[in-house]
């Protein structure tokens, strides 16, 4: 699990133009940034490429962290960009008949039957579930998604809810 006391020392030295600091950031958050990026873009190359422009923007950005929570600081970082992305490309699309392909999630986990589950959760259920699973609080969720912290738990738990229905788990309404 990713230490926010590490993340926040790492951002420090950044700031210092330390190239070291940003390579061990880097090592440290890539999974994460890029698990974000992928839920918005639904492509394998444009979520590299959002991942990348997200450690040069933190380089750039270093300046203005405040010292609060690192994590959360690079993960709104990271979706702010795949935002832009949307924005800049005009791929607003009906969520719902924009599923990904079977490669899509392949990144993120191995399990077929996750990546057949998660075809059926909307983006932001999907969002917010792939950020729970890589360590965020709730909290956190809310802060980096502008959400308030129990919409945030709501859509969980009814994303969860939704996922062992499908699965076939617990007959949940």
């Amino acid at each position: 699990m990713v230490n926010n006391e590490n993340l926040k020392h790492l951002i420090f030295r950044i700031q210092e133009n330390d190239r070291q600091a940003l390579s061990e950031l880097y090592s440290e958050m890539k999974t994460s940034v890029y698990s974000l990026a992928l839920v918005y873009t639904k492509s394998d190359f444009d979520a590299e490429d959002i991942m990348h422009n997200t450690f040069l923007r933190i380089w750039s950005a270093a300046p203005s962290f405040s010292g609060k929570n690192a994590k959360s600081w690079i993960m709104m970082i990271a979706r702010n960009m795949s935002l832009d992305w949307i924005r800049s490309s005009k791929k607003r699309t009906d969520l719902d008949e924009n599923i990904p392909s079977e490669d899509c999630f392949e990144k993120i986990t191995a399990s077929e039957t996750v990546k057949a589950l998660f075809k059926h959760l909307k983006e932001e259920e999907r969002e917010i579930v792939l950020m729970y699973s890589q360590g965020f609080t709730h909290a956190e969720i809310a802060e980096i998604t502008g959400r308030p912290r129990p919409t945030v738990i709501w859509k969980y738990n009814n994303a969860l809810k939704k996922l062992k229905k499908i699965s076939g788990g617990d007959n949940v309404d």
